[in-house]
């Protein structure tokens, strides 16, 4: 059984991931948790009555329970089942919290909130949570996406460090769920491979050779985000996938507010897997 978490502010871009959710594990045994976390300040609640906050309570609690009902009454599915979730705090704590607590697969959630500037590609919640989240997958659903089959797959990396076997593994996955076709793409930033980088390349080959894989390596003629994009699109990519380690790509790219600054806006499903054992 997976068991899902599914973040959602109750915008059009949660929603859309959690659509996508249900629609890619259709044929799964599922829990999914819908969580909504509303922040309260510590010095309001001090002048609140407790009937006030009583009230705040069982508010927020209608509303998840009423998107819970809306998401059953339009996918209704006997593999799936789904728990709501109300946590009064940052949307990065009340998520560390509650995968503290709860076995999670995979967080799914939307690029952005509604209240968020059309000019950012990743709301600051989303950028939160990829930063603080270091021990479950996230997989980043772009806004108004329509859910597609996963036929291609790219997996970006540097070859500059170690994969760890979860790593590996959840590349597999994704690859074997799909019957996909994976592709590794790795930006020359030297003439030739180092020892650590062959290293690393013959690990994740060995580790892959299940699968019909292809090894791209392609010169470093732009910014990376912009070569991650035009292989994307060239090859009809369904997929991208990158391992957030400190002061990588993603690291970098995230707290960098304007899409156009960086050229990164991927138009595809994003997997960002956290760099531990």
């Amino acid at each position: 059984m997976k068991h899902i978490l599914l973040p959602s502010d109750y915008s059009d871009n949660a929603w859309s991931a959690i659509v996508y959710a249900i629609k890619y594990y259709r044929d799964d045994i599922c829990t999914f948790y819908l969580l909504h976390a509303k922040p309260l300040n510590p010095s309001s609640l001090a002048t609140l009555s407790d009937v006030y906050i009583k009230s705040i309570r069982q508010q927020s609690n209608q509303q998840l329970l009423e998107l819970k009902q809306q998401v059953l009454n339009a996918y209704k599915n006997p593999n799936h089942t789904f728990k709501t979730v109300i946590k009064f705090m940052e949307l990065n704590s009340a998520v560390d919290q509650f995968i503290l607590d709860t076995k999670i697969d995979l967080i799914i959630m939307g690029t952005k909130g509604a209240t968020n500037n059309k000019a950012l590609f990743f709301g600051s919640n989303t950028v939160h949570l990829v930063d603080h989240i270091k021990t479950c997958p996230i997989l980043i659903i772009p806004d108004q996406y329509n859910y597609k089959p996963i036929d291609q797959i790219v997996f970006s990396t540097d070859l500059n460090r170690f994969f760890f076997e979860k790593i590996i593994n959840t590349i597999s996955e994704f690859t074997a769920n799909n019957n996909a076709v994976l592709r590794v793409i790795n930006i020359q930033t030297n003439k030739a491979l180092t020892e650590i980088q062959k290293y690393n390349l013959a690990v994740l080959k060995s580790g892959l050779k299940r699968f019909e894989t292809h090894y791209h390596s392609v010169p470093n003629y732009d910014k990376k985000a912009t070569i991650i994009s035009t292989f994307i699109n060239d090859l009809n990519i369904d997929l991208l996938i990158m391992v957030n380690y400190k002061h990588s790509l993603i690291a970098r790219y995230l707290n960098q507010p304007i899409i156009k600054t960086i050229g990164f806006k991927p138009s595809i499903p994003f997997l960002i897997l956290p760099d531990n054992k």
